[in-house]
């Protein structure tokens, strides 16, 4: 039995409820009454009330995010209509904006908006000692944290002192360090507004004590913890903190060690470019959030976007480093059209990052890229995650296309099953011989691709174009969007494609609507079939299986490259 129930619904199991655990360890005298429960996207609403009124709570706290919120809606329902003496407190991201407006408001007894380190504990301690909590200080804001005609539904909690809070980390259990990602942070705020980001509006940069933070992460390392998600959402703002950090962690690395960071890409001096380079490869993960390559919208959303350091950066960091880049894009920011973002994404793919995540606009409520849905005529979809369904500059036939194209992209190059035939898609067919295969590589090198959208490598590209956008021909994005389009109607699904059947469309595809030779888009899909030891060959590939001394040269070359795609290289063994 527990008298608190802290109700978690991630997205899969892999992952973990940092939020929740946050609140457990503030929980003080009342931590040994609650109860943290998680639950994947996959658990029917009904099965999730019966276990969390097994406890018989008297209070249960659900964290509501844009990937949980219309399960976290079920959920509430339920409860309230089960079992309505029990108190429902909701928290959470998607619930600390536009509350009064959401279904799951009206079964809720109490929301917490914004940090709850704090604020929870208090609400739990007046529920049971039966206080009301209409009384409340002000919100940070100087709204009352409380409306009278809301009898103190609604508590605005102030930016904790994250000196002050109680670490999570003895609460992830063994079984988290051995099969679920750890998250950590170092820091919460961001200096920056970018209006697509709720942390715009947490302008205040707030780091954790040295000490404190340093023996957490010893004690999970001790435990057995190598795989480290940060999630401050800019690792880099302060570099001798990132120093200490980066050095903290290179001191005591062990194989199989990594460490996934947000960084902002203009803001890596040569001091820290020289941390990140004396780490072994696959230690570091960089996540870099490009998003826009047209200087025009990036200064109407507030993005900093300083495109040369960019360049300079990310081509330093492929040739001088390990790290293993991440690097975003947006789809569907107001202002650009699908010409200019085919051109930022190309102007991306010349830089060679181990992956590019194509992410459509959310609407994420807060955030202040509302004010632009009137101007440039922004649809969004009424439904979480709330993505732009078109603009003034990309009608929504076109977001279709784009949206397949960046599943697709995982599919095929993001996750590294590809990386000999994945740049056959978008090589110009006379470049395309039939004695060789490419070389391993999970995108093309820099010199092989066009500098922006069907443009010579002199050439500047063109920014902020309002007329309709045109798919320039022969550029990487017009020849993986005609791939997309192709796939699509081929098998009219973006998902249940496993490898043996992307294989074979890759091989139809590649011969029969691009013209290349058959024997050159075969043997590629043969190695890259193999470099996951797979011990069978399908049964289209065996006519093309190379010799063995071929295939061992081959293998080795692919281990090389391999070696420095981590997180891709864990693909191969699914």
């Amino acid at each position: 039995m527990a008298e608190i129930v802290l109700a978690a619904f991630n997205a899969r199991y892999a992952h973990t409820s940092f939020g929740a655990r946050y609140l457990l360890a503030n929980l003080g005298e009342l931590k040994d009454r609650t109860e943290l429960m998680e639950f994947d996207l996959q658990v029917q609403p009904r099965v999730a009330v019966e276990k969390i009124l097994a406890h018989k709570p008297r209070i249960v706290g659900i964290g509501c995010y844009i990937w949980n919120i219309e399960l976290a809606t079920k959920v509430a329902a339920l409860l309230k209509s089960v079992s309505p003496e029990t108190v429902v407190v909701l928290g959470g991201p998607e619930t600390s904006h536009e509350t009064e407006e959401q279904e799951i408001f009206r079964y809720a007894d109490y929301v917490i908006c914004g940090e709850g380190e704090t604020e929870f504990p208090r609400l739990c301690r007046r529920v049971f000692n039966h206080k009301d909590t209409k009384n409340s200080k002000k919100g940070r804001l100087g709204a009352p944290s409380c409306s009278s005609s809301l009898r103190g539904k609604i508590i605005h909690a102030e930016p904790v002192d994250v000196a002050e809070v109680e670490l999570p980390y003895d609460l992830y259990t063994d079984e988290d360090i051995k099969h679920r990602a750890i998250y950590v942070e170092a820091s919460r705020g961001c200096p920056f507004r970018c209006e697509y980001c709720m942390s715009s509006l947490d302008p205040c940069v707030r780091y954790f004590p040295e000490k404190k933070l340093f023996a957490a992460f010893t004690n999970l390392l001790d435990r057995g913890a190598r795989n480290f998600k940060f999630v401050d959402r800019t690792f880099n703002i302060d570099i001798p903190f990132a120093l200490k950090v980066l050095g903290f962690f290179h001191e005591r690395y062990e194989p199989g060690m990594m460490l996934h960071f947000e960084v902002i890409p203009d803001r890596l001096p040569d001091e820290l470019m020289e941390a990140v380079a004396a780490c072994p490869p696959g230690m570091l993960q960089f996540e870099i959030g490009i998003q826009t390559f047209n200087e025009e919208v990036a200064h109407r959303i507030k993005r900093p976007l300083d495109i040369e350091k960019i360049e300079a950066n990310v081509r330093r960091l492929r040739e001088e480093t390990g790290v293993h880049i991440h690097s975003d894009l947006i789809a569907g920011l107001p202002g650009e059209d699908l010409e200019s973002f085919e051109a930022g994404f190309n102007r991306l793919l010349t830089l060679d990052p181990q992956e590019i995540q194509l992410g459509i606009l959310k609407r994420l409520r807060g955030a202040p890229i509302d004010r632009h849905s009137t101007d440039w005529k922004m649809v969004y979809s009424p439904h979480a995650p709330y993505e732009i369904l078109s603009t003034s500059q990309i009608p929504f036939e076109q977001m279709q296309r784009v949206q397949r194209f960046a599943r697709y992209w995982n599919l095929v190059v993001n996750n590294g099953q590809f990386i000999n035939t994945a740049p056959l898609i978008w090589s110009r067919r006379a470049a395309c011989d039939t004695t060789t295969v490419p070389q391993a590589a999970g995108l093309p090198e820099a010199s092989a691709v066009p500098q922006a959208a069907g443009l010579l490598p002199d050439e500047e590209p063109v920014h902020g174009a309002a007329e309709p956008a045109v798919v320039q021909p022969n550029s990487p994005f017009a020849e993986f969007m005609a791939f997309s389009d192709w796939l699509y109607a081929t098998t009219h699904t973006t998902g249940n494609l496993h490898m043996v059947r992307l294989a074979k469309l890759l091989l139809e595809y590649l011969v029969e609507e691009k013209g290349l030779d058959e024997k050159t888009v075969a043997e590629a899909l043969w190695f890259d079939y193999q470099r996951g030891n797979r011990p069978d060959v399908p049964g289209f590939l065996k006519p093309f299986e190379p010799k063995e001394d071929q295939a061992e040269s081959r293998r080795d070359a692919c281990d090389t490259h391999t070696a420095r795609l981590p997180r891709q290289a864990r693909h191969q063994k699914d």
